[in-house]
């Protein structure tokens, strides 16, 4: 029997807050690099498009210039072998300034015209993976501060607590 005034060591429990703290926390953490791979699939899935690809002409139909450069977009409009028409919204650079009725090179899947990049323009996956590694700095940056505080403040209690 323990006398009433020992003292008893217990494990802390961890509770359904804490788990799903942490839970969010790590899905936070994995999404950049999650973003970051999946923005390279879809650059190499374009590259090997072009090089693959059924090339045709096109025409560029809409162009949104917009002050964001996650907004500028343009929309071209092409005809497949088949001669079925089809249309793609590509993402334009910052630097690019096409114009209505400009004659772009479309790449198309034989087998589905509806996978089709413009040649010379951005990916979307350029965009993902922009995301992907800033989100990566940032919430790896605010991990590894508060990794390093919690360590300084266990060091600080342990030296306190021997000294």
């Amino acid at each position: 029997m323990t006398p009433p005034n020992a003292t008893v060591n217990r494990t802390p429990r961890i509770s359904w807050g804490m788990r799903a703290n942490f839970a969010f926390s790590a899905l936070v953490i994995c999404l950049g690099p999650i973003l970051m791979v999946v923005g390279t699939f879809q650059i190499n899935a374009d590259a090997e498009l072009v090089r693959t690809g059924e090339q045709v002409p096109g025409m560029v139909t809409e162009f949104h210039d917009e002050a964001q450069a996650s907004d500028r977009k343009m929309k071209v409009e092409f005809q497949s072998a088949d001669g079925s028409a089809h249309h793609e919204w590509i993402m334009v650079d910052y630097h690019q300034h096409p114009v209505v009725g400009d004659e772009v090179t479309v790449v198309h899947r034989l087998s589905d015209p509806a996978q089709a990049t413009v040649v010379g323009f951005e990916s979307d996956g350029v965009f993902l993976r922009g995301v992907g590694v800033v989100l990566t700095f940032i919430f790896g940056g605010i991990g590894l501060f508060l990794a390093v505080c919690s360590w300084m403040g266990l060091r600080k209690r342990r030296n306190k607590a021997t000294g």
